[in-house]
Formats: structure tokens, C-alpha cells, sequence
């Protein structure tokens, strides 16, 4: 609602401007010209007093003449559009000055906005009228006026209504100078169009100020001259200053009597962002400045208590981990240099700049979760939660509960204060749904609603809530074959396979196996406090030869028992060999063949020609050399030490 008021002289306009309103705002609605609603209002207020007097609250002010001319030079807090007194109204007026009491000396009593040019239109008509300008728009200045007209002789004053009723008082004629519909129509259609701008402005400056209380942080502004034009609630409590706004228009430096903040202020630098001690403790303090065409303008200061901050933060991490929604991979986490596992990487980074639903296919063991993870942390996303659910491990019966959440009393052992469901708590993140196989026939049906819909309903609760989530799924089973045993639902199917990734097992990518035990057999040292241990390049070539059906998991595992039993020294083969015969009997894995290849060292130069005419492919380069890859990455990692 858009409220304009219209401050009149005299009590007969009220009815004109009321009528004129009405045509105003039926021309609008045949013209469709806006969808506002306005409030009009039509007040007695002849001086600039009372029209502070009535404490307006409204948008526009409509004001005319001198009233208007004053509020406009005293920057009044409303915006004021002048009811214009026109040139016809002028010659109207005179006219019937000449005609009722002849041509004697009259005096027109107003403003110089009301009177521009009247000297000339006067003389042209051969009438005696000088004007006698308002600075102050006031009653007592409206006499003075008046008086000084009647002393040199004028005998009709032209003015308001306050000077006609001076000039009755001082015993001369008077003339009073009315605004004609035609300037009535005018200013209400200017104040109709300078009311929405109005309102806008004063729903900017009150979001702007709710912004400013509601901060965390302390937000002080300052204009060009290092003067506070604005602060928040935030900022008195950090810098310890007494409420109400005593400070505001005062210059930063008597506020806060602080040399360090003053010289970053004057500092000619637009920005800043240290610690600074105030007031035995410190603060995290930043300083933006602010430029008007390319003219500096002021700047904005921001305070936080730098207790505050660790607190927070110690707060917040705990309560992230404690639900595990942060996701701690990333694609340079992941370990591999194989063709297969680089053009897998390369998909999962493009997928991760979408916004679309990702499928990741693969077996057990082969790093599916890690790949999840990665996904987030590179995706738009990574700011937000990223919330892990097994779905086999939860059990049936709590599933839903799990994922949609419930209100208190929904069922027996619920909660009394009800839950969060997950996707809830992924809300603007990602939510990982490991072995989406695992879920029940009867509850598909309701997450394949939530992913159409991104809308779930809380157990016991009629009320959808919408969530704004990532899904990436997960599974080891071949879905299609799911589908056809009536075990999966196909609509789901191919609502989860948006974009869909294979993640290769061990067996696919045994290049990386040197990587992977070197890194694993380093991470378990590191733990138990040993020195680093080497494989021969034999003891590889067997680990390379295994099928590894439990993929990288199982490999882990294998390199934790390596560090824990071995006990110095290199690990041959021969250990290797018996370490794997603890896990299945010895004839069910490959022995490493007899290398054909040449065992005399290889310089260095060989090694690196080699590299190059393969372009960095090592299991190339390891033929050209006649040797195992495994062979050559051992050297490679020699012409490394120093």
C-alpha cells in the first residue's frame, strides 16, 4: 500500500483534490499502467509547522508553494512533489485582481517557486504587482510579509491562505491564489510515480537495517569523511559502545579511540582484513571501501570477536562430524595413474559441475563412497552437507523413519520431539544412498516420489517440505537384473540412472597397484611408528597377480597385516607369498611368473627416452624397456632420492 498525502492551504480544495484523485485513479486502472494500491489522504497545513505537526506516515507528501519549497530545502525525511502553481493560475488570478478591484498596487506574498516570471506577466498586463519572496515559510515571516506590502502602499495581497488572512487584519483587500484541477492532476500523478520509488527505497533501507541488527558480525559504515552514517546492534556489543545511536554522524575515531583502526581507516588502501587487539581482547577486522564513479565514497568496517570465531567454529565442526555430514575425499585424494582410473576421474569431474543425479556402479571394495565424496567437494555444492546413508545397514523397519524423518508421537518409541529425516539435513547439499538395492519394494515407491517431487512428508505429519538436494546412489548389484526378478522397481531405475559411472575394479587397473601399497603400507608405518617399508620388485609382480576380489578394501587390509607382522628388512616375495596363504590356500593364487625381463640396473637417460617416446605412458615405457611396470616404477622411485 502506497499512502500519499496532500497538505492544502485552505478547507475547499479538499473536495477537488479528493474528486481529482478519483478520476486519477480511474485512469489508471483503464490504463493498466500499475498494480499498486494507494491510500490517498487530503490534510488542512498552510506552513511548514504544521505540516510537521501532523507526523505524516506516508510516502509522498503533495505541498504547495512556499510549503513545499521549504520542505524541499530542509532534505524533509518524505518525498515532496510540488502542487505547481502554473502560469494560468497565475493569469487567472491576476485577471481577476484587475477585474474586481481595478488596476491598484497589489503584492503577491509566496515563495520564488510560486512567482517565477510574474513581474514580466504582471507588466505585460499593465497591472501594478510586486512580489515579496518566503525564505522560512513561516506564520511570523508571513506577517512581516504582509506588514512590509501594506507600508509601501500595496493595497491587494495574492497569497495563501495565511497572508489573506493577515491582509483582512491590516484592513486591505486580498486575493486568494488557488491551484487549478489541471496542477491538482498533475503533482497526484507525479506523486503516484514518485511513490512507488518511495516505497521501494523504504523497504531497502528497513531490509538493509533488519540485515544490520541481525548480523553476526558488527557492521559499521562510514562516509567519505570517516563519520559513522550507520551500525549494527552487532557492532555495539563486540566494541563495547552504549545502545541507542549517539554515535552515529560522529567521526570513527573519537567512537572507538583506537590508533590501529584509525590509521587502517585513512589508509589509502580500499580493503584490509587483519587482527587487531581492542579493549583486552582481538578482533578478526575487515575494511571494504566504496567507490562512486570511480570516486571514493566511504567505506564499510566489519568486526567479529576472534574467541567468538573459534568457538563457533569448534562448535560447528563437532556437530558436522558428529552427524557425518562433511565429506573429507576429494579427486586429488584418489590414488591411481592407470588409464582406466584417469578417464574414470575425468567423468566423475564433469559430472560434478552439473546439478543432475549420479549413479555410481561398481563392486565392493572399489572406492564407490570415495568417489561420492570427491563428487561434492568439486560440485557447487561443497559448502553444504554431505550426509552418508548404507541403506542395508539401517534396518527395514527404521528406513523410512531414516531418510523422511517423523514427528513426535508417530509411532511407538518415537521421539516426543519428533526427527529430521536425512534429506532434510541435506538440505542444498548431497545425500549418498550406498546399496540402494537394499531397499524394501513398499518404500521405493516413496523415494522415487521424493526424487520426482525433491518434496518430502515427515512420518505422522500432512505437510510436504521441500528440499533442495543432490542424490547420488550407489550399488554393487546389476539393477536391470533386480528389475526383472521384481526386486527393484523400474520406474526408479531409470530415475536414479541420470548420469551413470563405473568405477573399475583392482583387477582392471593393476598399474596402480604399486601406488596403492606404497601409500597404504606408508599410512600404517606412519601409524605404528616404523620405518617406511619397500617391496622387491618380485613381491609387486605376485601382488599384481592376484585377483583381489574384495578390490582396494582387501588390499588395505592386506598392507595393514604387511606392517604389523613384518619385521624389517625388504618384503620379498617369499613373504608375500605366505602372508597371502594365511587367506586362502596356497594353489589359489597366481605365483608370480619367472621375469623374462633384463634385471641389470637401467640408467637413468634410458628410463626418461623411454618416457618420452611414450608420452608418460609407464606401462609403455615399461615394454620398450623390457621390463615389468612394476620393475620401472621401483626405479623411478630410486631417481627420486637424493
Amino acid at each position: 500500500m502506497i499512502r500519499i498525502m496532500m497538505a492544502v492551504p485552505f478547507e475547499d480544495m479538499t473536495d477537488l483534490a479528493y474528486a481529482v484523485w478519483a478520476e486519477a485513479e480511474q485512469f489508471a486502472r483503464e490504463q493498466q499502467w500499475d498494480e499498486e494500491e494507494y491510500e490517498f489522504t487530503v490534510a488542512k497545513a498552510s506552513t511548514t509547522q504544521e505540516v510537521f505537526r501532523l507526523e505524516p506516515d506516508v510516502d509522498v507528501v503533495i505541498a504547495r508553494g512556499a510549503t513545499a519549497y521549504d520542505l524541499q530545502r530542509n532534505h524533509f525525511h518524505i518525498p515532496v512533489v510540488e502542487l505547481m502553481i502554473s502560469a494560468n493560475d497565475l493569469l487567472q488570478t491576476i485577471l481577476q485582481v484587475r477585474e474586481t478591484y481595478g488596476n491598484i498596487p497589489a503584492a503577491f506574498i509566496g515563495s520564488p517557486n510560486m512567482f517565477e516570471g510574474i513581474d514580466r506577466l504582471a507588466e505585460s498586463l499593465q497591472i501594478d504587482c510586486q512580489p515579496f519572496y518566503l525564505k522560512e515559510n513561516t506564520e511570523e515571516e508571513i506577517y512581516r510579509n504582509v506588514e512590509a506590502a501594506v507600508d509601501s502602499g500595496r493595497r491587494v495581497i495574492i497569497g495563501g491562505m495565511r497572508g489573506c488572512i493577515y491582509a483582512r487584519n491590516f484592513g486591505v483587500h486580498h486575493m486568494l491564489l488557488r491551484s487549478s484541477r489541471d496542477s491538482i492532476w498533475n503533482a497526484i500523478m507525479s506523486a503516484r510515480q514518485l511513490g512507488v520509488t518511495s516505497r521501494r527505497n523504504k523497504e531497502y533501507v528497513l531490509s538493509n537495517q533488519a540485515m544490520l541488527d541481525n548480523a553476526f558480525e558488527g557492521l559499521i559504515s562510514l562516509n567519505k569523511n570517516h563519520c559513522i552514517t550507520a551500525l549494527s546492534t552487532s557492532a555495539k556489543k563486540i566494541l563495547n559502545l552504549a545502545p541507542g545511536d549517539w554515535c552515529i554522524g560522529m567521526s570513527i575515531r573519537d567512537v572507538l579511540r583506537s590508533p590501529r583502526i584509525t590509521a587502517l581507516v585513512n589508509s589509502p588502501e580500499p580493503y584490509a582484513d587483519e587482527i587487531i587487539a581492542y579493549n583486552n581482547t582481538h578482533l578478526s577486522f575487515k575494511k571494504v571501501g566504496l567507490k562512486l564513479h570511480g570516486e571514493p565514497v566511504g567505506c564499510v568496517l566489519t568486526f567479529l570477536n576472534a574467541s567468538q570465531i573459534q568457538e563457533t567454529e569448534i562448535k560447528l565442526r563437532g556437530k558436522l562430524y558428529e552427524h557425518g555430514h562433511v565429506a573429507k575425499y576429494t579427486f586429488d585424494t584418489l590414488i591411481g595413474e592407470s588409464e582406466e582410473m584417469g578417464s574414470t576421474i575425468a567423468v566423475a569431474r564433469a559430472y560434478a559441475k552439473t546439478n543432475s543425479d549420479i549413479m555410481l556402479v561398481g563392486e565392493s571394495g572399489t572406492g564407490k563412497e570415495l568417489f561420492s565424496q570427491s563428487i561434492h567437494n568439486a560440485s557447487l555444492r561443497s559448502a553444504h552437507p554431505f550426509v552418508a546413508v548404507n541403506c542395508a545397514a539401517i534396518p527395514e523397519n527404521l528406513l523410512e523413519s531414516e531418510l523422511f524423518g517423523y514427528v513426535g508421537g508417530a509411532f511407538t518409541g518415537a521421539n516426543k520431539n519428533g526427527k529430521i529425516g536425512l534429506f532434510e539435513q541435506a538440505h542444498h547439499g548431497t545425500i549418498f544412498l550406498d546399496e540402494i538395492s537394499e531397499i524394501p519394494l513398499p518404500l521405493q515407491g516413496r523415494l522415487l516420489r521424493v526424487l520426482q517431487e525433491r518434496e518430502v512428508m515427515r512420518l505422522g505429519h500432512d505437510r510436504v517440505i521441500p528440499v533442495d538436494v543432490r542424490v547420488i546412489c550407489a550399488t554393487n548389484k546389476d539393477l536391470h537384473e533386480q528389475v526383472q526378478k521384481g526386486l527393484f522397481r523400474e520406474d526408479l531405475l531409470y530415475r536414479i540412472y541420470v548420469l551413470s559411472l563405473r568405477i573399475p575394479p583392482l583387477r582392471e587397473r593393476k598399474g596402480d597397484i604399486p601406488l596403492l601399497v606404497e601409500h597404504f603400507a606408508g599410512q600404517f608405518c606412519a601409524r605404528e611408528g616404523r620405518e617406511r617399508l619397500f617391496f622387491t620388485a618380485e613381491a609387486l609382480d605376485m601382488l599384481e597377480a592376484q585377483p583381489w576380489r574384495g578390490n582396494i578394501r582387501e588390499l588395505q587390509n592386506f598392507c595393514e597385516r604387511v606392517v604389523v607382522l613384518h619385521q624389517g628388512g625388504e618384503i620379498d616375495a617369499a613373504f608375500v607369498a605366505r602372508l597371502l596363504s594365511y587367506d586362502r590356500p596356497a594353489s589359489s593364487f597366481p605365483q608370480a611368473e619367472a621375469s623374462p625381463e633384463n634385471t641389470e640396473p637401467i640408467e637413468p637417460e634410458r628410463i626418461l627416452k623411454a618416457l618420452e617416446k611414450s608420452g608418460g605412458n609407464k606401462s609403455m615405457a615399461a615394454e620398450l624397456l623390457g621390463v615389468s611396470r612394476a620393475t620401472l616404477w621401483r626405479h623411478l622411485k630410486k631417481m627420486q632420492q637424493p
